[in-house]
């Protein structure tokens, strides 16, 4: 072999070679040798703080609304006293309960203007009880009063639950009741939950887990102004030679690993450049960090697969020769070569 025809397989293997991304910046590369990045399964926990709560006996406040049920006396029961202040069943026009004026005052038959604010319902029917009898109108009255709304004392869950609203907490909710009464959890909820109480500086941090058997080790006690936020669970991004380039959403149950991302992406394409893969990760100090990929290695078995994590992008360069194989460029490749051995001649 001549010189000349040396130069013309060089030329065509440098041709050959090309097509790897540049990127731009300051990005540290790394060759990933070791095991996989491995997303340790999620088990539900919670801080032991979070379980200690002492739920104080509540007491009325003004805008509270209150059942009273009185045997023997229909007048003083809640579902007949239809006066101004009262919260009626929508279609029905039974009165649920009474609402609490703004001076925590409640107005009664036969016993007239009441004050409540202050006192729990016990103590309400206690009293009202004892009026009933000093004034001669039941010798042994049975009086009693419910909480039935509280619109001053919420639990606000926020974020990826169906129904985000919030939650009447008069009585002692949990966190997976929380989410029950907001629809459950979206496709997308992280189960990493957030949670914000008054008087507390610090947020509580609560993993309900993957296994539906674990969830009471996450399922704290919730109280009135807590703010229960679901957040959003991140995304990894597949790009270059697959079939469907797309951001995928991380699983709560299962790690997303770079085989895996490769098959929700469709495949890869024919001209992908399978030594030449790179996960590009963002650090906590924002920088870049590319580690590299054989995916052939992969494939083989003969490296482990990696978990991928939130904002993890997967690039997949093409192959330059096989870029224009798929492209239809082979004959262009033949003439050149057929050109240049010809002219070698």
């Amino acid at each position: 072999m001549d010189d000349r025809m040396k130069s013309v397989l060089l030329s065509l293997s440098l041709l050959l070679a090309t097509g790897a991304l540049s990127f731009s910046g300051s990005a540290a590369f790394a060759q990933y040798a070791g095991p996989a990045i491995s997303s340790a399964s999620q088990v539900a926990s919670a801080p032991d703080s979070a379980f200690k709560v002492e739920y104080d006996e509540i007491k009325i406040v003004p805008g509270d609304i209150i059942a009273i049920a009185t045997p023997g006396i229909p007048e003083l029961t809640t579902s007949a006293l239809a006066t101004s202040g009262s919260i009626t069943t929508a279609g029905t026009g039974a009165v649920d309960g009474l609402k609490v004026d703004a001076k925590g005052q409640i107005a009664l038959p036969y016993i007239g203007t009441v004050v409540v604010a202050g006192m729990t319902t016990s103590e309400i029917a206690a009293s009202l009880n004892k009026t009933l009898v000093d004034r001669g109108i039941l010798v042994d009255p049975q009086l009693s009063v419910t909480l039935v709304d509280s619109p001053s004392r919420i639990i606000t869950v926020l974020g990826e639950v169906l129904k985000p609203t919030p939650l009447p907490a008069y009585g002692h909710l949990r966190l997976l009741d929380a989410i029950s009464a907001c629809g459950g959890f979206t496709p997308l909820a992280s189960h990493a939950i957030t949670i914000r109480r008054q008087g507390n500086p610090n947020p509580i941090s609560v993993e309900l887990g993957a296994d539906p058997k674990n969830a009471t080790a996450g399922n704290i006690p919730l109280l009135p102004g807590d703010t229960v936020i679901v957040s959003k669970v991140g995304s990894v991004y597949v790009v270059g030679e697959v079939k469907t380039a797309e951001a995928f959403p991380l699983s709560s149950n299962a790690p997303i690993t770079v085989m895996r991302a490769i098959s929700m992406a469709g495949g890869l394409k024919y001209s992908a450049a399978l030594s030449k893969a790179r996960i590009i990760r963002s650090t906590a100090d924002n920088q870049h960090v590319e580690i590299m990929l054989d995916l052939k290695k992969l494939m083989n078995g003969e490296q482990q697969d990696v978990a991928l994590l939130s904002d993890d992008v997967l690039f997949i360069p093409a192959n330059t020769f096989k870029a224009t194989v798929a492209a239809g460029g082979v004959a262009v490749l033949s003439s050149f070569f057929n050109a240049s051995v010809y002219a070698i001649k």
